[in-house]
């Protein structure tokens, strides 16, 4: 089988979704005799190809503010990629552009389509910024005209994918056809608590009894990243709180100015080495999440393996990832209560044992290999549907 994966989502500096994609497509290797092809924008035309790996990059330009994303503006050439490379099964990873280009060449190749819904756009993005912008009957009005597209669009394929259960419930009440819960995996050899090493302390000038706050992902709006700043200054002077953000993206010299100012801040760059990342992760001692549109919550669960507590908000999929004896929720976009939530834990008397219960709750959950072993019997089964019904 030629399985493909589209998506624009997938470059140098990308988090979760890369790490799922990086993931399958060693797992298409090591178990499988099939081809993997990824298709993304780049900087320019690109074919690079290996044994039953390809990768094809096609000429995009920048997303303003979001560089270096990049946004498909040619769908003649995604159709001629996807053409040469002749998959079996596609996954589409956007909601825009590529997904069209896709329906396009299913007309004339008989091939299976999934469509995996790694925002909540409506909810998580839409309605919260209009009515913010101009208030709550515009928001719910665009909120409502984008839920109708996001439906188009799904029930279009073969199967709608989605990585929590609230969006799988729905996209199920919204009427979208089949919807499967891919539940997402991390390799527990790479993230794990013997990553911890006090050299990190030592290196980012941070005291050895210093409460570490982490949070690992892109710098931007959308991350909360203000809102995080502004919970570890909320925090009491004994508990010599610091807060280290490690990524990249549009907030990220605003974050280093901040830093310069503030004793309480380090501000590390995307880091491309894993097992540095999770040195970095692990000699930490509470991750924050305050995403409330996360869909899944990868780095959560890396850090989770670490045997790091989380504080997230109540929102998404955090209220999945983030159980009682594991960590604290709190209020969206509510630095108090998140600075309230550090201090309940802190206080906690099972305080010194939740990072290895946490790391128990991963590694009893979430494993690539157990994932993807369901996930390929259901292309398996829908890529054998298609060709029956020819």
């Amino acid at each position: 089988m030629i399985f493909t994966d589209l998506t624009y989502t997938y470059n140098e500096v990308s988090g979760g979704i890369r790490t799922y994609i990086d993931a399958r497509r060693k797992y298409i290797l090591d178990h499988t005799d099939w081809t993997h092809v990824l298709i993304v924008p780049g900087e320019e035309d690109g074919d690079e190809k290996s044994d039953r790996t390809r990768t094809i990059k096609i000429a995009s330009p920048i997303m303003p503010g979001s560089a270096p994303y990049r946004f498909f503006v040619r769908p003649d050439k995604i159709v001629a990629a996807l053409t040469d490379a002749a998959p079996d099964a596609i996954e589409v990873g956007s909601l825009f552009v590529a997904p069209w280009t896709a329906f396009r060449y299913r007309r004339k190749h008989p091939v299976s389509l999934f469509g995996f819904y790694h925002t909540d756009l409506p909810d998580g993005y839409v309605r919260p910024v209009a009515r913010r912008i101009a208030g709550d009957a515009i928001g719910n009005w665009a909120s409502d005209v984008v839920v109708s597209y996001v439906k188009r669009v799904l029930s279009r394929y073969d199967v709608a994918l989605a990585a929590s259960g609230e969006l799988v419930t729905k996209l199920k009440d919204l009427g979208v056809g089949r919807v499967e819960h891919v539940q997402l995996g991390v390799d527990l050899d790479m993230w794990h608590p013997r990553c911890r090493d006090a050299g990190v302390r030592q290196e980012l000038g941070i005291n050895e009894d210093a409460l570490v706050l982490i949070y690992s992902g892109r710098i931007d709006v959308e991350k909360k990243v203000r809102m995080l700043c502004d919970v570890v200054e909320r925090l009491p002077g004994e508990l010599d709180p610091v807060l280290v953000l490690v990524g990249q993206g549009p907030l990220e010299e605003e974050m280093r100015s901040r830093a310069e100012k503030s004793s309480r801040l380090r501000v590390l760059p995307y880091e491309r080495d894993k097992a540095q990342l999770a040195r970095v992760m692990a000699s930490a001692d509470l991750y924050l999440a305050g995403n409330p549109a996360e869909t899944f919550g990868l780095a959560v669960v890396e850090a989770q393996a670490c045997g790091l507590p989380v504080v997230g908000v109540r929102s998404g999929a955090l209220i999945d990832r983030v159980l009682p004896e594991i960590g604290e929720l709190c209020e969206p976009n509510d630095s108090d209560s998140m600075a309230d939530a550090i201090l309940r834990i802190v206080s906690r008397p099972d305080w010194s044992q939740m990072g290895a219960a946490a790391r128990q709750h991963v590694a009893a959950r979430f494993s690539w290999e157990s994932s993807f072993e369901r996930l390929f019997l259901m292309y398996e089964e829908v890529v054998a549907a298609r060709r029956g019904s020819m």
